[in-house]
């Protein structure tokens, strides 16, 4: 075998083994990333004859989870690691709080032994009753006691927020001052038990004009 015949011979027997280095490194890694995504979850279980046949929501901070419990109120669910809460949702879709914090681990399982049970409040009624220049008087009835505020702003990002109305009742009522006039402002109502970030839930999207 000549020189220039050896040469062409050991750059293909080269270029092969850099080919192969390359097929089994792409290999190991997608092997290593599917062990990965086999172990990084956990497990959500737990048993509460109270809850037997219910459905339960599982919140995370980017997720949420439906699961049913059977009729001895067992359940079960497989969970990114991370923080949820556990709430139970009824046929028309009121909520209330079984956990209120739960810490997910890889291969871990997580079990529910004691609830919460905190009422969601739902904000079921909005009115703006008086509008002027500078202010308005904004109006809401909640389905259970509740505390609350106003987020409000000229556009749906809102910005402000009002004082917090902080008795549990279901008829709430809160002047807004320092508008601006012939200005259309947005707000939602923040319903909640006790300012309980886990039992808060929010209006939908509202507006009104101020006076010019």
């Amino acid at each position: 075998m000549n020189s220039s015949t050896q040469l062409k011979s050991n750059r293909n027997l080269k270029f092969l083994m850099i080919f192969i280095f390359f097929v089994v490194t792409a290999l190991l890694q997608g092997c290593l990333s599917s062990t990965t995504n086999k172990t990084s979850l956990g497990t959500l279980t737990g048993e509460i004859m109270h809850l037997a046949q219910s459905e339960l929501l599982i919140m995370g901070e980017n997720s949420k989870t439906l699961v049913k419990t059977d009729e001895n109120g067992k359940f079960a669910a497989s969970l990114t690691p991370g923080r949820y809460q556990l709430l139970m949702q009824s046929s028309n879709g009121e909520l209330v709080v079984i956990k209120r914090d739960i810490q997910i681990e890889n291969n871990l399982t997580f079990i529910v032994t004691d609830v919460d049970l905190i009422p969601v409040p739902q904000v079921i009624s909005v009115s703006v009753p008086l509008i002027y220049d500078t202010s308005a008087i904004i109006e809401w009835e909640t389905n259970i006691e509740s505390d609350g505020l106003i987020e409000y702003g000229t556009n749906e990002l809102y910005g402000f927020a009002s004082y917090s109305d902080t008795d549990l009742k279901t008829r709430h009522r809160i002047q807004l001052y320092d508008l601006l006039p012939d200005t259309t402002y947005h707000f939602r109502i923040a319903a909640s038990r006790y300012n309980l970030d886990s039992a808060r839930s929010y209006s939908r999207d509202y507006a009104f004009t101020t006076t010019p």
